[in-house]
């Protein structure tokens, strides 16, 4: 999208005014309200209910100011700084004696029925509250009625409820609801007897609800997890870092204490989370503490039937031999989920022609051409915050709801757009969020979804057509006709009302977007969808286009395939299956890849049967860690420094926030004798020269360059960590060392510059470990720092360190990809069903699913039919079936839903991983259900049958 591009929310940034705040002037964004406006300028103004993401509602009269007429007036007037714009000129004063009482008795009105509960209240020293109450000036509490009580609610597995703490600020259902879109958590009662919660107690549904415990500003809604192993705020030690799960590279601070992580929290970033992050992002840490965690190098046994464990020397020793092979004869695995620079170490060990990436064939595929695009096209991919400045949008097959879902929230705020407009027309501004929604209603900006099963934004959905991928292929030919004829000024074919109803909403749009992805495994849905992009944007200069992928670094997997040779560019996991059963392996390095979540345990089981070694480097004992011959045990993504690429494009660095425990390295340490690069810097310069695209990553190829220009360094703790020299007096009396970091700019310790005032002194602008900055002891103090920049500011002020960079530009003079060739069906027969995916964010993403609080929230492994199938098979409700394809098997159950296509089968996206895109399919009979494996070896398919 077009540099040029300007934001509904907020406005032009370079209409500044004058205006005097307690006799001083100053010049800020004249667009912002009041509010915005103090606390850019590092002003201390008291409130509740405002939200940078959210806006103004004007519910708790916190914010109170007292606005004068001109220099003569002496008395002024009090105004809710959150609902007043800003006129040049104005004059306002917050030291006033008027002001500075009505919040000191508005602040002791709002505390007479909240519970003195502080000492052990899970907020205490991380609460809003508390800053705005002493903010307040309110500290001698002189109520001595009786206080209201309620009964609290059994919210699910991530969210404590404690009611009596609210202060009735709104800001919770103003979130969930209007923000989320999700209808499930609401307000009851009237008065001083406001009840937040669900109607019965339950599991609240919103995949967004984690972020009630940050964005309440008292602890009625408190992280269970965090809970179980609660640290205060300031007894934790936090550094920034990128969540490793889905692929839109959310920025995240990790906290720990004693070797373990207790939370993650949100680290604002303009462009790509903003505030929010999904419940995957904020509660998938449990992996890095699991039981199950490999701490030191293992080796089996074969002669005593014995696993002994090594040191880091004799499991180095060991490697070189195994890697001590004919060049083909040792094989490589990459992997989805690690550092570029692993795979990197592993790509450089083996070479091109070994290596194999951690996906199947078809992903590998769809990553090719999506890279292919992205160099040869006019087209790269836009930014979370740029999606939610379009005003018209198609999606092409991709659940964003579960594969991403911060893009999904982003999209819902998109669907505001035309509202927005509609209210500023009427002079109302952005910011007025309850004006606003009341002139807007149902006014929604047109959304186009093309689907296999109806996902959860139908809600705000144009159109919601759910077809087969055959079906919808036809209606993607349709809309490029269109389009073509539009671009090359032609007379329209007759098209169907669908296609023509999204071409038109696109071409009247400003700012079009086309999502789409590579859930669907379908390389004509991909390419036409890419085609319609493309010429959408020669029509629509402004057009955005993002395609998801389905895990942390995937992307970057799908350059390697294509810088590779055109006979090498699709070796995948079924490519190393068949390389496998040739039996000319002796050695088969596995980096950080259950290959079991991919392929058939049977198939696989033969195949590992053929290798003479296996080495596994994985962080944890999975199925396919115990198949090894040699464990070598990785650092998680809390535990080493590394590069995550985007599905946006957006190249970011993860920081350390611990240092490894017992004998865990980052593979690439594991690697690095064998590949002769013994320095971190040495193998990222190899990564930009060997990949042109990834040039960026030298950016961060010298990290010891923070400590050779400044003196400085960050603490990761803060200064008031507690239990520094007693923490580990349960084991012994001597007082440790604590760990040294020799690359990063942070230590493992209080020593160094607090967080909030590393930018005075730091040459480098690198992020803050913490978020806290005086007076701003909550969370908050982040919400406060995203509204201290604008994006425009923010994106010439900041470094890569801290905004990423993004290796995407749209080409001068892009190639002509020969969109002209027919995409044919594939003809099943009778007895062959097609399959697509049913995404859950909670089951599909491998390390997060380590986390107990989020797997009780994965549903029941079923298989989604239609009622009009179902007949068709002669099948009943709840009944199981078998499904089969030349991959693997599976036994699943019945579930009828009149939302899934027609002729289509919806599995979980585990199962269609093994299976593929279509398979056979057999009823049960019933005495036979329970009987029933789904890890029954596959039988081999006849010649007609693999016809």
């Amino acid at each position: 999208m077009s540099s040029s591009n300007q934001s509904l929310l907020p406005e032009n940034t370079d209409n500044l005014i004058s205006l005097t705040i307690d006799n001083q002037s100053y010049s800020v964004e004249k667009r912002q309200n009041l509010l915005q406006a103090c606390l850019s300028l590092g002003l201390d103004l008291p409130y509740f209910c405002w939200h940078p993401a959210m806006g103004s509602v004007g519910s708790c009269r916190q914010c109170a100011v007292t606005q004068y007429q001109n220099s003569e007036d002496t008395r002024g007037r009090l105004v809710m700084s959150c609902m007043t714009p800003l006129t040049e000129g104005m004059i306002i004063s917050l030291k006033d004696d008027k002001s500075q009482q009505f919040r000191e008795t508005n602040i002791e009105a709002i505390m007479t029925n909240h519970p003195h509960d502080c000492p052990v209240c899970e907020e205490g020293g991380n609460c809003h509250l508390q800053d705005m109450t002493l903010m307040g000036k309110h500290i001698n509490r002189r109520y001595s009625g009786k206080k209201r009580t309620h009964l609290n609610q059994f919210l699910g597995p991530l969210l404590n409820h404690e009611m009596n703490r609210c202060i009735g600020c709104y800001r919770c259902v103003r979130f969930y609801r209007d923000y989320c879109g999700d209808k499930d958590l609401n307000v009851f009662g009237s008065k001083s007897h406001l009840y937040f919660g669900r109607a019965e107690s339950g599991v609240l549904q919103s995949h967004f609800s984690g972020n009630l415990a940050q964005v309440c500003p008292t602890g009625v809604f408190t992280d269970k997890p965090f809970s179980h192993h609660y640290s205060r705020k300031w007894d934790l030690q936090t550094a920034p870092a990128i969540c490793p799960h889905c692929s839109l590279g959310c920025n995240i601070n990790l906290g720990q204490r004693s070797g373990s992580i207790r939370r993650i929290t949100n680290r604002h970033h303009d462009e790509v989370n903003g505030h929010f992050l999904c419940n995957t992002g904020l509660f998938g840490y449990e992996h890095i503490n699991h039981n199950e965690r490999l701490e030191w190098p293992l080796k089996r046994n074969n002669e005593h039937k014995t696993t002994d464990k090594l040191t880091p020397e004799q499991a180095q020793t060991l490697l070189t031999e195994y890697c001590d092979t004919p060049n083909e004869n040792c094989i490589a695995v990459g992997s989805v989920r690690t550092h570029i620079e692993n795979n990197a170490a592993l790509l450089r060990l083996v070479g091109q022609q070994q290596f194999y990436l951690g996906i199947d064939d078809n992903h590998a595929q769809l990553l090719n051409k999506l890279c292919s695009a992205y160099q040869e096209t006019s087209l790269s991919p836009i930014s979370l915050a740029e999606v939610e400045r379009c005003d018209a949008a198609l999606i092409i097959n991709e659940d964003i709801t579960h594969t991403a879902p911060r893009l999904a929230l982003s999209l819902r705020q998109m669907s505001r757009n035309a509202g927005l407009k509609k209210a500023a027309k009427l002079g109302i501004k952005y910011w007025q969020d309850d004006a606003v929604r009341n002139i807007t209603q149902t006014t929604l900006s047109p959304i186009h979804i093309l689907e296999s099963h109806r996902s959860e934004l139908s809600d705000i959905a144009t159109q919601s057509i759910v077809l087969t991928s055959d079906e919808q292929t036809l209606l993607l030919q349709e809309i490029a006709s269109l389009l073509t004829a539009h671009l090359n000024s032609q007379a329209e074919q007759p098209v169907s009302s669908e296609a023509k109803a999204i071409v038109n909403d696109l071409i009247a749009a400003e700012y079009p977007l086309v999502i789409t992805g590579v859930q669907h495994r379908d390389l004509k849905l991909l390419s036409l969808s890419i085609e319609i992009a493309d010429t959408l944007k020669r029509l629509k200069q402004n057009t955005g286009f993002y395609a998801v992928t389905q895990a942390g670094n995937d992307l970057h997997l799908g350059m390697i395939a294509t810088n590779s040779d055109q006979q090498n560019r699709s070796q995948g996991l079924d490519s190393l299956l068949k390389r496998l059963n040739s039996g000319t392996v002796e050695t088969l390095i596995i980096l950080e890849t259950d290959l079991y979540r991919y392929l058939d345990k049977f198939q696989l089981d033969d195949a590992l049967n053929q290798v003479k070694q296996i080495v596994v480097i994985d962080q944890l004992l999975t199925r396919t860690a115990a198949m090894a011959d040699l464990i070598l045990p990785a650092t998680s993504f809390a535990e080493s420094y590394g590069c995550y690429l985007s599905s946006e494009g957006r190249l970011q660095f993860s920081f350390a926030t611990m240092a490894p425990i017992e004998e865990r390295l980052a593979p690439w340490q594991w690697l690095s004798t064998q590949i002769g690069t013994p320095s971190y810097s040495e193998l990222v310069l190899w990564v930009s020269e060997r990949f042109p695209q990834l040039k960026a990553i030298e950016t961060f190829a010298e990290l010891t360059r923070f400590n050779e220009l400044s003196p400085f360094r960050v603490a990761r703790q803060a200064v008031r960590s507690s239990s520094r020299t007693a923490i580990d007096a349960v084991e012994h009396v001597k007082e440790e060392q604590p760990p040294i970091d020799l690359n990063g700019p942070f230590t493992h310790s209080m020593e160094g510059v607090a967080g909030f005032r590393q930018t005075l002194v730091q040459p480098i602008s690198v992020l803050p470990a913490d978020q806290w900055s005086p007076k701003w002891n909550s969370d908050q103090a982040g919400s406060r720092v995203g509204v201290n920049h604008t994006r425009e500011q923010s994106s010439s002020t900041t470094s890569p360190w801290t905004q990423g960079v993004r290796i995407f530009s749209p080409k001068s003079q892009p190639k002509d990809l020969g969109y002209q060739q027919t995409h044919s069906s594939v003809r099943l027969d009778s007895e062959q069903v097609r399959l697509t995916p049913s995404a859950n964010l909670y089951a599909d993403f491998e390390l997060a699913s380590y986390s107990k609080a989020l797997a009780s929230l994965a549903p029941q492994k079923l298989a989604r039919i239609h009622p009009e199938t179902a007949r068709k098979w002669q099948l009943e409700e709840s009944q199981q079936i078998r499904l089969r394809s030349d991959r693997s098997q599976v036994a699943l159950e019945c579930l009828f839903d009149s939302n899934q296509a027609k002729n289509t089968i919806s599995i979980p996206t585990c199962d269609f991983r093994q299976l593929g895109t279509w398979a056979r399919l057999t009823p049960l009979p019933a005495q036979k259900r329970s009987e029933t494996s789904t890890q029954e070896r596959v039988q081999p398919l006849s010649n007609e049958e693999e016809r």
